[in-house]
């Protein structure tokens, strides 16, 4: 673990699709305690897809910390733009869903958010490789896939968890599980029918651990397979998952690797980090360089379970609420 240094300015790397009212004000929030304790903070909206991986590569020699603002999509991004570089990131809880800030235990309230920061313990943060890709939490192949497309496909603006629920109703009656092949670490591990999932984390939407056993510094990918060919068998590993549990089924392939190799008789699209990936055949891999990530320490016991309990808070300075 290395102590940052804030000697340059931080800038935020802001996704306008992402979040709703109250995170918008959080930020607001956070750049004013920011300035108040002396730190420059420059802001830089995104305009398009991969605009902020070209702010990441442009910003980061002058830039003490880079904070992406957004979802784990707009986290990715920013990682593209920062790999192997010695400058770290700040994850924030900024979007609809972001497993990495959540795997990391990242604060929501930004007097604890300014805290993290100014401890400045930053870690080394293993990278997975799609299809040359970069990706920080995880890779599913299968039926998030397609209720990822269906959502994207739908998208105009933002969007919430109650986005996904017709598209997951709707993939869950009408998806054609797919036959994949299946390689890793060059042995042929599965053929069939079935759902997979290669994970640089633990956590996944709604809390779910499928990559239960991940470790973010061991070098290594969690590769999970669901054997499945139908609504039944789904719902079953659904329900082994939710108890974490699944890991352990007859009909779930677990394994820690470096490579694998995802092969399906008609092209498949994946989902990366909760948006849409490249085509089938996929070839995932751990990059051989590192993101550093800022990551939370020093909190008491208290200031986590306000965080946590009591999202919202009035400040009567500014007048808004955050959360």
């Amino acid at each position: 673990m290395k102590i940052l240094e804030i000697d340059k300015p931080v800038h935020v790397i802001i996704n306008p699709r992402s979040g709703q009212g109250a995170q918008k004000l959080v930020l607001s929030q956070l750049l004013n305690l920011m300035r108040e304790k002396g730190i420059t903070a420059v802001t830089h909206p995104t305009r398009s897809a991969g605009h902020a991986t070209e702010l990441a590569t442009v910003l980061k020699d002058e830039a003490s910390v880079i904070i992406p603002w957004g979802g784990d999509g707009t986290v990715n991004e920013v990682t593209r733009g920062l790999l192997g570089s010695d400058t770290p990131m700040l994850c924030v809880q900024g979007g609809t869903e972001n497993l990495l800030a959540k795997e990391m235990k990242m604060p929501r309230r930004p007097e604890h958010i300014l805290e993290t920061l100014i401890a400045g313990n930053t870690v080394e943060f293993d990278v997975g490789l799609i299809n040359g890709q970069s990706f920080l939490s995880i890779v599913g192949i299968g039926f998030d896939a397609e209720v990822v497309r269906r959502v994207a496909s739908a998208r105009t603006g933002h969007i919430t968890h109650f986005s996904y629920f017709w598209p997951i109703w709707r993939t869950f009656w009408e998806f054609d599980f797919p036959h994949v092949s299946v390689c890793a670490d060059g042995e042929n591990v599965f053929d069939g029918e079935g759902l997979v999932f290669v994970g640089n984390i633990q956590r996944y939407s709604s809390g779910l651990k499928i990559c239960s056993r991940a470790s973010c510094s061991d070098g290594m990918l969690d590769l999970v397979i669901f054997k499945c060919s139908g609504q039944g068998r789904l719902m079953l590993h659904s329900i082994f998952t939710v108890i974490n549990r699944h890991h352990i089924q007859p009909d779930v392939i677990y394994k820690t690797v470096k490579e694998v190799t995802v092969r399906t008789e008609q092209p498949l699209t994946c989902e990366v980090d909760g948006d849409v990936g490249p085509v089938s055949p996929l070839q995932v891999t751990v990059a051989p360089d590192k993101v550093r990530l800022v990551v939370p320490t020093g909190l008491s016991w208290f200031s986590r379970l306000v965080d946590r309990l009591f999202p919202y808070q009035l400040n009567v300075k500014h007048g808004n609420l955050f959360t």
